[in-house]
């Protein structure tokens, strides 16, 4: 006798299985409708309509081309479509070399990465909101991936994820993807006017995405005079780096930095010699120097890596590899101060001029990449750029320390490096390999996500249940408990 499914009993099991929690107890994050009809999410952009799908009320659209570039060249707009263009899937990511923590298992687990699939035609944009037809035009928030300026992506992390924000907080998301690595900072410019960028490609990938963001995200139910930029690790460098690019100047009005303030960029002199260095470990002599645009990726990966680190000990030899352990990881592999992309070092009086009428948030956690102790590499960093920032008299400078500890593999991340993000994001459940997911967590998710949209709102942070922040020289610590403290 075959006996027929109870659907209603599979139903339930299949509740339980995905969600693990009974079926009553399953919250809204994990039951929701999914609409994909292309009528109901199409809307149009400069390039041509893109066309999404509607997760419980948020619109999401994923993989919108936002430009494109020929190898080591400028970008430019992308080519335009007629049709509309499905965007629900992200499109391809900057190619990188093997992530640090594949091969740990503890770091595979928590992390739980999601690195998409490797393309270099990978400048893309991802939109989250709750809304596409508005006459009042929400807030807009374009996220800044980390991972240096050499790997990482949009979608890496499952905290990134900016339906939570859309649906929770009013405010319209915006992740992209950009050139890296090689590809976004290997400095030609010794070869030719045709090459003058290319040192600095990955960051005009950035300011390529913001003017998108400009031109486009009204048509999101986005407000493009209201656009905070905001990232963390090699994101929040790149947020230091366009405040100081006369290119950025005006894309963005508020600004956030988490575990991300940078000093010093490349040095053309240096550069130069890694680019010189590349192209002889590829065989190529100057007048064959367009051949690089051929060279398969990970060969050229390969001979920049093995140029960055010759060129590194030429440095130290010189005395001139800065002594502050995040520049000496990001020597040879970030932007370059070429005086006319970025004309100048973020600290100088000069670049703080360019960014002087925008409100910052800056800060870090606890313990970054060391569990049994403060944060020695980047806070003394933050504290330098929020010092720098209000001594030039620039606007408000919100300061904060993240101090809450994750409970996950019995307590041994503490206040880790990107502990943050999901609390950020509202995403405490979605990342709860690496939350937890407590009921104290997610609530707490709440304030620290009320705090940053209200920022990216009105210019001030302020969410209830969390204290007044007033600016440097307070700071918030961020906790369960959050206090107002003096900067000592």
């Amino acid at each position: 006798m075959t006996l027929k499914p109870n659907l209603a009993i599979v139903s339930a099991i299949l509740l339980l299985t995905a969600c693990g929690q009974p079926a009553q107890r399953v919250s809204k994050e994990c039951v929701s409708e999914l609409e994909t009809s292309a009528k109901a999410s199409t809307v149009n952009t400069q390039s041509g309509p893109v066309c999404g799908y509607i997760d419980d009320g948020v619109f999401v659209y994923k993989g919108i081309p936002y430009g494109q570039a020929q190898r080591f060249m400028a970008p430019t707009d992308p080519e335009p479509w007629k049709e509309v263009r499905a965007s629900r899937s992200y499109g391809p990511v900057a190619p990188h070399g093997d992530r640090m923590g594949w091969q740990d298992d503890n770091q595979a687990f928590t992390m739980h990465w999601d690195d998409g699939y490797p393309g270099e035609d990978c400048l893309r944009v991802n939109v989250w909101t709750s809304r596409i037809k508005a006459d009042v035009k929400m807030p807009v928030m374009v996220w800044l991936h980390g991972g240096g300026f050499s790997e990482g992506s949009s979608q890496e992390q499952a905290g990134y994820d900016g339906t939570n924000l859309a649906r929770n907080h009013g405010v319209v998301v915006v992740s992209l993807n950009h050139r890296l690595n090689a590809l976004g900072f290997l400095d030609l410019s010794a070869y030719g006017a045709k090459y003058a960028h290319s040192g600095n490609v990955g960051m005009m990938d950035i300011v390529k995405a913001l003017e998108w963001v400009k031109a486009n995200i009204a048509n999101f139910g986005g407000d493009p005079s209201n656009v905070t930029i905001f990232g963390q690790s090699g994101g929040g460098g790149k947020v230091s780096t366009l405040m100081a690019m006369p290119s950025a100047k005006g894309l963005f009005h508020k600004a956030i930095v988490e575990s991300g303030s940078i000093f010093n960029l490349m040095d053309p002199k240096y550069s130069r010699r890694i680019g010189a260095a590349t192209v002889a470990k590829l065989g190529l002599k100057p007048s064959q120097i367009d051949q690089m645009a051929e060279v398969p990726y990970p060969q050229l990966l390969a001979a920049y890596r093995e140029a960055v680190q010759q060129v590194s000990a030429e440095a130290r030899q010189d005395g001139a590899l800065p002594t502050n352990f995040l520049d000496m990881i990001l020597f040879g592999q970030c932007p370059v101060v070429d005086g006319e992309i970025i004309p100048f070092q973020p600290s100088t009086p000069e670049a703080l001029a360019l960014s002087k009428d925008v409100p910052t948030i800056i800060g870090t956690v606890y313990h970054e990449f060391t569990r049994d102790q403060e944060d020695p590499i980047f806070k003394p960093l933050a504290l330098q750029q929020a010092g720098d920032r209000t001594a030039a008299g620039c606007a408000p400078v919100y300061f904060y320390q993240f101090t809450w500890e994750s409970p996950v593999l019995d307590g041994a991340l503490g206040s880790t490096h990107c502990i943050e993000i999901p609390f950020v994001f509202d995403n405490v459940l979605r990342h709860r390999t690496f939350t937890g997911g407590g009921e104290d967590a997610v609530q707490l998710g709440h304030r620290v996500s009320k705090l940053w949209t209200s920022f990216a709102k009105t210019g001030k942070p302020q969410a209830e249940g969390m204290p007044v922040w007033e600016p440097w020289p307070n700071y918030m610590k961020i906790n369960i408990e959050s206090t107002i403290q003096l900067i000592h």
